[in-house]
C-alpha cells in the first residue's frame, strides 16, 4: 500500500490531498499540526502515516468547525497519538457532543439511523483550548484566526506563513456544481465571510473541498461562490411564486437546480441548507412563514 503524501504550499506549511484537504502546519521542534482531522479513522490514520513518513509526530489538531467531515479523525488521533485539539467555543461544544449535528438536522429531535452516519455523526473527543482571538498560539505557532462563520455558525479559518487554510469558508466550483446548493447555517454570515476573504492578501488558499488556489484565483473562487448563492436565492424566489410548505419548496428548487439525492442524508443537508435561505429571505423582508390550515407555509411578501 503507497504511503499517503504530503504536497508542500510555502515556508512550514503542506497538505494532505484528498476530497477533505488537511493542512498541515511544521512546528519549530521537527512535529505538526493539522489543519482539522478528515472524515474517519481511515482519513486519519492516513494522515498519521504520511506525518510518519516525514519524521513529523503530531503536536495538536486545529478542528475548524464541527461538521463530521472535518472531525470524524479526531477521535483515533486523540487516542492514538495523544494529540490534544484546538476549536472555536461554539464549535468545541458540538465537537465534544457530536450527536447534535444529526439532532439539529432532525428538528431537535434524536435522529434515525439514516442521519447517524460518518457523515454526520463523528465519534466525541475532547478539546484542550479553545481558539476565541484574532491569534492562536499552538505548538509553538502563532496563526491568525479568520472568523469564517455562515457555513457553520462559529466556523475558523487560519493562517501562517502566507498560507491561509480556509476550511469550508468557500468551496471549489466542482464541489458547487457537484452538489448544487452549498451548505449553510447563515447566508448573510456567509456572504460576510466571502466579503472578508477578499480582502486579505495571501499568496496561497486552501478550501477544504477545492483545489489549491493562488493569489490571482482568490477572486475568481470568491465570485463562483457568491454566484452559487445567488443561484439558489433566485430558484427559491422563483419557487415562491406559489406559497409552499418546507418540502414542496424542496421539490420545486432542486427541479429548477436539476439537482438529486441518492440518500436520506443529502435530502436533510439539502433540505436544511434552503431553511437558512428561507431565514435570509425573511431577514430582508421578502418572504415570512405562516400557519395556514393548520401546516406552516412560506410565501412571499
Amino acid at each position: 500500500m503507497a504511503v499517503p503524501r504530503l504536497s508542500a504550499i510555502s515556508g512550514r506549511t503542506s497538505y494532505l490531498p484528498g476530497a477533505n484537504n488537511l493542512g498541515i502546519v511544521r512546528t519549530p521542534d521537527g512535529g505538526a499540526v493539522t489543519v482539522d482531522a478528515g472524515i474517519d479513522k481511515d482519513r486519519a490514520r492516513d494522515l498519521r502515516r504520511a506525518l510518519e513518513a516525514e519524521e513529523m509526530p503530531l503536536r495538536a489538531i486545529i478542528s475548524t468547525h464541527h461538521h463530521a467531515d472535518h472531525i470524524g479523525g479526531n477521535d483515533y488521533l486523540v487516542r492514538n497519538l495523544a494529540a490534544p485539539i484546538y476549536a472555536p467555543p461554539l464549535e468545541a461544544a458540538l465537537i465534544e457532543h457530536p450527536i447534535l449535528e444529526p439532532m439539529y438536522l432532525n428538528h431537535g429531535a434524536t435522529p434515525p439511523r439514516a442521519l447517524r452516519n460518518k457523515w454526520l455523526l463523528a465519534a466525541p473527543a475532547p478539546v484542550t483550548g479553545l481558539i476565541d482571538g484574532p491569534q492562536a498560539e499552538i505548538a509553538g505557532l502563532t496563526f491568525e484566526v479568520l472568523p469564517l462563520p455562515g457555513h457553520s455558525p462559529n466556523q475558523i479559518g487560519v493562517a501562517l506563513d502566507g498560507v491561509c487554510f480556509l476550511a469550508d469558508g468557500a468551496f471549489g466550483p466542482a464541489i458547487l456544481e457537484k452538489y448544487g446548493i452549498p451548505y449553510a447555517h447563515d447566508i448573510p454570515a456567509q456572504l460576510r465571510s466571502l466579503d472578508l476573504l477578499a480582502e486579505t492578501d495571501y499568496a496561497w488558499y486552501l478550501p477544504s473541498h477545492g483545489e489549491l488556489t493562488p493569489a490571482s484565483g482568490l477572486g475568481a473562487l470568491i465570485e463562483a461562490n457568491r454566484t452559487a448563492i445567488e443561484r439558489v436565492r433566485e430558484a427559491l424566489w422563483a419557487a415562491l411564486e406559489e406559497p409552499g410548505d418546507l418540502p414542496t419548496l424542496v421539490e420545486r428548487v432542486r427541479s429548477r437546480l436539476a439537482h438529486s439525492f441518492a440518500t436520506v442524508a443529502q435530502y436533510v443537508l439539502f433540505q436544511s441548507a434552503l431553511s437558512a435561505y428561507l431565514s435570509w429571505l425573511e431577514s430582508d423582508g421578502a418572504a415570512e412563514v405562516v400557519l395556514d390550515q393548520q401546516c406552516l407555509v412560506w410565501r412571499r411578501m
